[in-house]
């Protein structure tokens, strides 16, 4: 089960060597500036070396980011895959704040999480591919203004 002490913790140099991606200095993430770690794919966001929000979107054409996104699943205590069917639990179920068809052939559903947001992008065919997990408060109020407006 998920470890929230585990997001904390997240450090991408456990995943990739430093060959395996790009540090953007100034980069801003739902208008909070901080630092960015990755690819397009696969993102770490950080804030005073502390990571702040991942995202994991479009990979699910590449066998080796799909096999990293799930190993940082896996870390996180998480127990569903990208690229696999995603089935209902207890903790993610019909019980998300809000969902969007933003991304064509994907809904999202958004998760309050412990305080943290959560959101799974679930295809039509009902196959999870995309994931993005917010720590901060201030990115969180940013990404879910759409909704409350």
């Amino acid at each position: 089960m998920y470890d929230k002490t585990k997001f904390s913790m997240l450090n991408i140099d456990d995943f990739f060597s430093s060959n395996q991606y790009k540090t953007v200095e100034d980069f801003s993430y739902a208008d909070v500036q901080g630092i960015a770690k990755g690819g397009y794919q696969i993102e770490f966001f950080y804030i005073l070396d502390r990571v702040e929000a991942l995202s994991i979107e479009e990979v699910t054409d590449n066998a080796f980011l799909i096999d990293k996104a799930n190993q940082i699943l896996s870390y996180l205590g998480f127990d569903f895959k990208i690229g696999h069917p995603f089935e209902l639990t207890d903790e993610f179920n019909h019980n998300y704040r809000f969902k969007d068809s933003v991304i064509e052939d994907q809904i999202r559903y958004y998760y309050d999480f412990e305080g943290m947001l959560i959101v799974l992008g679930i295809t039509w065919e009902g196959i999870l591919e995309s994931f993005e997990m917010v720590n901060n408060e201030t990115i969180i109020n940013n990404r879910l203004e759409f909704f409350t407006t």
